[in-house]
């Protein structure tokens, strides 16, 4: 059947299509009877039939409109919705999304098999809101528009072991080799790490990874990296989703039949980034990326001397750490390493995770699942041998440990727990400023150091930065924002020596021009390298992680932060037109529990939540999602201040994906020996309670 037969064929059915998406989209909203409600009924229904009508007149393969038409006549309009919806955007770096718009677990499961056994020859349906070459085309396109106009030709692509990366990165490449791009390309799967090391390391103008982080199996994407190994700022980001849309797609779509296998085109522009020994037209990006890890460790001698004491255990997450990890592991000589062997090679099917399940270091079910794995392998007993068991996110830019609980506190924490990126970070910071500095002269002088963190990442950081007299700055959350902070400093010939997430991200990214760190982007690889040095440091004074940090808690200028993190669902996430709606109503109550308090504390009669007073409120707003909920959306947040400005909760929608997240920080001090266990004990509880008390209030659903 010819385009033009595809294209009329649809217009033909147009009318009664956009009937049955809206009776199906009435029936999903049943329980919403509102105006509101029949608002987003007409608005998702005029996107849908929009991007339809768009994609049935491109210029695309014949067999994209087929499965449309197919899906139609089989009435599949969960599925059609799904695809069609709205178009996926350029986000904070990037832009991910699903590989299957199926909402059944079973069925996603089959597709995901079918994309990976059959890849762009796969009949899936495809749309503008799913991950597939017609979307990648069209970023990518967008991209290199944007690129030489501001004669950029050097770019490094990489990919993770999701289902279709490969292919993803060899079409993106050949459309880069098309239009005379330096091409550096990675033939193995590669952490996210190593490819924002290779686009400094290469000079190149910019990188692009195809990930999806850690988000569950079904999704991918691609993720942008600029000249100093970090995420684009807002301001480049806008740039480049102008490119974006102003595209007119005057693409050459035979890419994706010569890319078929993954091939890539012979061109002397090309240049492999391989693990093997360098050739003629290849580099050991591997290699040079270990060293550079290896030279950031501020204490070799005290590594070296007790890298034998040293028991991990570690897993990949069945995505692209164990390489790189289990060769840092071998040149610092740490040989008692055990691996979940079940986790650590690559599995674009992730089979041992729901299709829900998200793939976030800084979960704990992720940790459950991790933990139990190490534990059906090796034993119990073997566990708790362990200095720590930890794991990378897919593309290894994310770090998780889990310890085992000391036996005083196993009432608190149950027999192992994972340690809190914001307790690791604060180790780790404590570490630099109170025994690197006093040896180093290059992190002697604090004034001339900074840290950035997100908001919603502990105040523990805080408050150890006034007491080492370092400044600390907060910002939004995301990387972006963060290194945009940075390059802003360095400006004020600053050093950065910490870049740091609650959801488990940390970077080094020092100062070009004065002292050259790490890159401007979080390294998971780099984050299990120094915590295998401050081990060292703690078994050279016969201690552990957990009793360096009771030595930090101790210190009343710092305290004891208890920090809690709810998920909102807590399995899966808020996917399909109905549950995106429950989303959206949830953020809405949350607002207007906000001005309901706003009013309380302005009579002088606060809110009590668990015995304490809510006194102050603020609401964190950037204007970027305004036309897709309302204006002044709070996308960064709203925080509701507990008689203290340390004291909070904060709720807020993910970044990455759909879910609601509450944020709760709580400090103590006047804490000694003897009453450690139980202000411990006192503020883990409370956190976690005051967690589930405000979902009462709001209520959330």
């Amino acid at each position: 059947m010819s385009s033009q037969n595809n294209q009329l064929e649809f217009e033909q059915i147009k009318k009664d299509v956009e009937i049955k998406i809206k009776s199906f989209l009435k029936n999903e909203f049943t329980e919403f009877i509102n105006n509101d409600a029949l608002k987003k009924i007409d608005r998702i229904s005029d996107n849908t039939i929009i991007n339809l009508q768009s994609w049935m007149s491109e210029n695309i393969p014949e067999r994209y409109k087929k499965y449309v038409l197919e899906n139609i006549y089989d009435d599949n309009w969960s599925e059609i919705i799904e695809s069609f919806k709205q178009e996926l955007t350029f986000g904070t770096s990037g832009i991910r999304g699903k590989l299957t718009p199926s909402l059944d677990v079973k069925k996603s499961n089959l597709e995901l098999k079918n994309l990976k056994d059959y890849g762009f020859e796969s009949n899936i349906l495809r749309g503008p809101n799913t991950i597939n070459e017609i979307t990648l085309l069209k970023n990518i396109h967008g991209l290199i528009n944007y690129m030489q106009k501001n004669n950029m030709s050097k770019i490094v692509i990489g990919f993770d072991t999701r289902v279709l990366s490969k292919s993803f990165s060899s079409l993106i490449s050949n459309l880069f080799l098309t239009n005379n791009f330096s091409v550096f390309l990675f033939d193995f799967p590669n952490p996210m790490p190593e490819l924002s090391f290779a686009v400094v390391d290469s000079k190149s103008d910019m990188g692009i990874e195809i990930t999806a982080s850690h988000n569950d199996k079904r999704y991918n994407g691609i993720k942008l990296i600029t000249k100093h190994g970090g995420p684009p700022s807002y301001e480049i980001r806008d740039e480049i989703v102008k490119y974006i849309f102003e595209n007119k797609m005057n693409l050459s779509y035979e890419l994706i039949s010569k890319t078929a296998n993954g091939s890539i085109f012979n061109s002397d522009k090309l240049t492999l980034l391989q693990k093997s020994q360098p050739h003629s037209t290849s580099q050991n990006s591997s290699e040079n990326y270990i060293n550079h890890i290896e030279n950031l460790i501020f204490d070799k001698k005290i590594l070296k001397k007790f890298s034998s004491e040293i028991k991990i255990g570690y897993s990949a997450l069945h995505g692209t750490g164990y390489a790189s990890v289990s060769k840092l592991l071998q040149r610092f000589e740490i040989n008692n390493v055990k691996y979940v062997d079940q986790m650590i090679h690559p599995d674009p099917l992730f089979l041992t995770f729901d299709s829900k399940q998200i793939l976030d270091p800084s979960d704990d079910k992720t940790a459950s699942i991790v933990a139990n794995e190490f534990i059906n392998q090796y034993g119990e007993n073997e566990f708790s041998k362990l200095d720590v068991l930890a794991y990378t996110d897919p593309d290894a830019d994310r770090l998780g440990i889990i310890i085992k609980t000391l036996p005083q506190e196993e009432s608190i924490y149950g027999k192992w727990r994972r340690l809190h990126a914001n307790d690791i970070w604060l180790l780790l910071l404590w570490y630099i400023l109170e025994i690197i500095s006093k040896t180093d002269r290059k992190f002697s002088d604090h004034d001339k150091l900074f840290i950035v963190k997100s908001f919603v990442t502990s105040d523990s950081l805080l408050y150890i930065s006034k007491k080492y007299h370092l400044e600390c700055i907060d910002g939004k959350v995301g990387f972006s924002d963060l290194a945009k902070i940075v390059e802003q400093k360095w400006n004020e010939k600053k050093i950065n020596i910490g870049i740091f997430e609650e959801s488990c991200g940390f970077g080094l990214a020092g100062n070009p021009e004065i002292l050259k760190l790490h890159v401007l982007e979080k390294d998971g690889i780099l984050s299990l390298a120094l915590i295998l040095e401050i081990i060292s440091y703690a078994k050279s004074k016969n201690s552990s992680l957990q009793e360096l940090l009771d030595v930090i808690y101790l210190d009343d200028d710092i305290g004891f932060f208890s920090t809690f993190r709810r998920e909102l669902p807590e399995n899966g996430i808020f996917e399909g037109v109905h549950d995106e709606y429950v989303m959206e109503n949830i953020l809405k109550n949350v607002e207007k529990f906000y001005m309901k308090l706003h009013e309380r504390i302005k009579n002088k009669n606060p809110l009590e939540i668990c015995g304490l007073p809510i006194t102050d409120l603020k609401r964190f707003s950037t204007g970027k999602y305004d036309s897709k909920f309302w204006k002044n959306f709070p996308d960064e947040g709203i925080r509701f201040f507990l008689n203290s400005d340390v004291n909070h909760i904060t709720i807020r929608p993910s970044g990455t994906e759909p879910k609601i997240r509450i944020f709760v920080q709580y400090r103590i001090t006047d804490i000694d020996k003897n009453n450690l266990i139980d202000k411990k004990s006192f503020c883990e509880n409370l956190t976690r309670k005051l967690s589930y008390e405000i979902e009462k209030l709001i209520p959330l659903s």
